[in-house]
Order: structure tokens, then sequence, then C-alpha cells
């Protein structure tokens, strides 16, 4: 829908607000505080936030925003809209609405979030009748975008290791989500590891149902970094390569936080960005999905898999990641504060398997004596909903988590899940490290199948009592079909949302 001359505010403040948008979508607001409204104010003139007021705060895994705005002092009421769109001028497109005529009695508001979209808020201060203070009937319109602008579109064919290397990043870009653009449908190189250091950077297709192909052509070819990385709409082929799909950089170009924990002093290299894989098809995994390179002691913020499918071929030559973990940081004690994994399928067809699936490190909360003030969090999570696991680690363990198991601090997610010929002792149990009657542990819906057809029993674990215990009846699992069929997993839309029947 079109509309036109729907702004309050004068032209100018329009175009002057567009120009800030694109420093807004590439810098991270830090947090707020609600403000409360305080005493009475009697007749009072009410008005409403002006957009440089406005902040936009996206959550650590970029899936919900908050927008806040200064508590106007006798308020009772707001009134808040947001729309995708855009503005051009005093036009305003409006695509589809989000959320209409919300009322609020706070001052911050949280939506939904979707990356590369354009949004419009609307905000108007409301009259509070009860004290006779009048509202000035302006609503200010804000837009923003979750656009990261492209730094540089690469060429078909580039060998991607070359051209980091041939062209590093300026210093000032440092703290930026810097975006390289891969054409759709073209094909790309990776001869070797590449390390992007310290400096947080986006690998994408714009085009999410045509993506690139990323080749892994080197033995050791892998991705690294020692900040945030986001790899989105990209068909990667790591078949040739014996080296971790995405790894912490072998030499750490963060400073360290020093860590006082267990009576000694450590280094702690703390990646604050998310390390994301979005709505990428990842062929030919032959070690680690993820792993902290020996390195003591890497942090990983956040590490988010969606939408992705991820095809182990485990290979008998990748001994550590057989050893450890395919998502492993226990080398060098540390572990991933969010490990969330939505919407995703991970199956193995390899020659071999790795010990667990994910394998932290001794480190925990309880053992670093001030962990907000030096790391920033006081608490982890690991989360799996919606997803598909098919011959992981099915005669090893789920989980193994030394530092963080058991803690009033670790809080446990799994739900909407199929699991098939996973965990030779069982699903559930390990997940939770073998620890029962967690409080801070929810599950619900979750399919816990073994080879033989018979299912777990995840009794002291999962006690919800929602288990399924039918074959979901995968359609072609030999040649990667998982579609369903089975009736309370097709009810209940359990699994990766991929394979659901299409009238569901």
């Amino acid at each position: 829908m079109k509309k036109n001359h729907f702004m309050t505010l004068p032209k100018l403040c329009a175009v002057a607000l567009l120009g800030a948008t694109t420093f807004l979508a590439s810098c991270a607001v830090d947090g707020f505080k609600d403000e409360s409204f305080v005493g009475t104010y009697g007749s009072t003139d009410l008005v409403t936030p002006g957009i440089s007021e406005i902040t936009v705060t996206p959550s650590a895994d970029k899936t919900t925003q908050t927008i806040a705005w200064p508590a106007v002092n006798g308020a009772g009421k707001y009134i808040v809209s947001l729309y995708k769109g855009s503005v051009d001028g005093e036009n305003v497109d409006i695509n589809s609405v989000v959320e209409e005529d919300r009322i609020v009695k706070v001052n911050s508001v949280t939506f939904p979030r979707e990356e590369e979209t354009d949004y419009i808020f609307k905000l108007r201060v409301l009259d509070n009748e009860p004290e006779g203070n009048k509202a000035d009937g302006v609503t200010t319109t804000y837009p923003f975008s979750t656009f990261t602008p492209t730094f540089a579109t690469l060429e078909d064919g580039t060998d991607l290791k070359q051209y980091f290397d041939e062209n590093p990043i300026p210093a000032e870009n440092v703290g930026k989500d810097v975006a390289f653009d891969l054409k759709p449908g073209k094909t790309y190189y990776l001869s070797d590891v590449v390390d992007f250091g310290s400096q947080t950077l986006t690998l994408r297709c714009k085009d999410k149902e045509n993506p690139a192909k990323v080749i892994f052509s080197g033995a050791a070819s892998s991705f690294e970094t020692s900040a945030g990385l986001t790899l989105k709409n990209l068909n990667i082929d790591c078949s040739q390569s014996l080296g971790a799909f995405i790894a912490m950089s072998k030499t750490p170009t963060v400073t360290p936080v020093i860590v006082n924990a267990w009576s000694a002093d450590y280094n702690f290299y703390c990646a604050k960005d998310p390390i994301a894989v979005l709505n990428c098809n990842v062929e030919g995994i032959n070690s680690f999905i993820f792993w902290d390179n020996r390195v003591a002691v890497w942090f990983p913020t956040t590490v988010l898999i969606d939408n992705s499918i991820l095809h182990l071929t485990t290979s008998p030559e990748a001994k550590d990641c057989i050893g450890g973990g395919y998502i492993w940081t226990n080398k060098g004690g540390g572990f991933i504060r969010s490990l969330t994994i939505n919407n995703s399928t991970v199956y193995n067809t390899g020659a071999a398997e790795s010990k667990y699936f994910v394998q932290y490190g001794g480190f925990g909360n309880d053992q670093v004596k001030d962990p907000y003030t030096q790391l920033g969090w006081a608490d982890n999570q690991i989360t799996y909903s919606n997803c598909t696991f098919y011959n992981v680690c099915p005669a090893g363990q789920w989980g193994n988590y030394n530092g963080v198991s058991g803690k009033k601090t670790s809080y446990w997610t799994m739900t909407n899940c199929i699991f098939w010929n996973c965990s030779s002792s069982g699903v559930a149990r390990r997940f939770l490290h073998g620890k029962q009657k967690q409080e801070t542990a929810t599950f619900l819906n979750n399919t816990y199948m073994k080879k033989d057809g018979t299912f777990d029993n995840p009794a002291g674990y999962d006690d919800t009592g929602t288990d399924i215990q039918e074959d979901p009846k995968f359609a072609d699992p030999a040649n990667a079909d998982f579609h369903i069929s089975g009736a309370k997993q097709v009810a209940l839309k359990t699994g990766d949302p991929r394979w659901l029947p299409a009238a569901n």
C-alpha cells in the first residue's frame, strides 16, 4: 500500500534521518533502561519524542529489535506501530504491517527483526486524562533499516583467500559489520585458511533463491575469525578440506581479558559479535563445524545456525574432531555463551563420527570471580528448536560441558526436534550432561528415535511427557530427503520446517 504526506515532521527531518539510518544499521546501541513516569504534572502539554531521540537495539542473535525513546514526564501511555516499508522524502511506502497501534505504558517495545529489511516505526504520546495532561497530537515517523551496506562485490571465480590477503580491510572499519556480496549463482573458491581477524564481516549473496557457491579447494581451507562472522545465502562445499568449517583465530587479534579463575590468571579472548550461518547449505564437512583452534581461552558470545543444512562427512583422518566434538571449545577450556540451532538439519554420512556433538571446556561462570564485569555476561544457554538431526554421534554422546552443566546460570532448550540414531546414552540425558531435574531446562515435542526403531526413555531429564514415540517416516534419508509423514510430527510441525508436507 502507498500513502503520501504521511509524515508530520518537515521534509528536511526525513532527509536527515535517512542519512542517520545507515549509521544505525551498522552500529548496535549498547542497551538502555526503561524509565518510569514520575510526579504529577497537571495540565501539562505532552510532547512526543522526535526522531533524534529514538534508538533501535538488535538482540545478540539479531532475531528481535528493541525500540526505545525517552520517557515523557506526565504521560500515561504511548501508541506505537511498526511496518515494513521505506520513506522517500514525504512519501511513505508501506509494504506490510508488523504490528499496528499497540498501546504501551513504558518507553520501549520489542518487535521481531528480519535482516536486510526497511522498517517504519510510528510513535505518538497519548493524553493522560486522569492528570489533565494533553498530548501534542504529533506522530513521529522513524524509518530505519537492517541492511548492512555493501562494502564490495566480488567477481565470479574469486579466490577468497587471495582476495582478502591482497585487499586488507581498512583499520577504520574495525568494529563495524563490513559486508561482501557474492553474485547469485556464481562460484567462488577458498584455497586455504582465511583469517578475518578482529574485523566483523558478512559474506553473503543477496538472492536467497539463487545462492552463490563457495568451494573449499585446499586441504586446510577454513574460515577463521577473532570477531563476528556471518555467512548468508550460500552453498558451501567443504569436501576437499580437513580443516574446520569455522574456527576461532589460531593467533587472536583481540586484546584478552585477564580473568582470575581457579586461583590463576588466564587470557580470555572474547568474540563479542555473533558468528552466524544463515540460510546456507554446507556440504562435505569432514571435521569440526566450529572449534577453538586449540587456543586458550576463546569465549565466543554467540554462535547461531538458522535455516541451514549441514552435511557431515566425518573423515577418519580428522582425529581431533573424532576425539572431541563437532562444536568444540574444550582444548582451550572456554565455552560459547549462546549456542542456537534453529530450523536446520544436521546429518552425517561419513566413515567416522565425533565423540560429542558439543563439547565445552572446564571453565564456567562459577570459576570466574566477576563474569558480568569481565565478560559482559553471567549466564549461558544452548538452544535447539525445530531441527532434524540424523545419524549424528550414534555411538557417542550429545553434550559434555564440565564448566556449565548443572548450574543455575545455564539454560537448556530443546523443542520440536527430531533425533534419529543420535547419542548412544540418550539425547535428553546427555543434553543436560547427565544432570537430572534441571530447573533451567525446557523440553517440548521431541522425537528421540534409535536406529532399531525403539525410542530413548528421557525420564529424569525430559519429564514433560511430550516426547513423541512414533516413527517420523523420513521419505528417503539415504538420499538426504528428510520429508516426514509421521502423523504426530506432522500435526505438531516438528523437525526442520523445510521437511514438512507442503500443505503444512
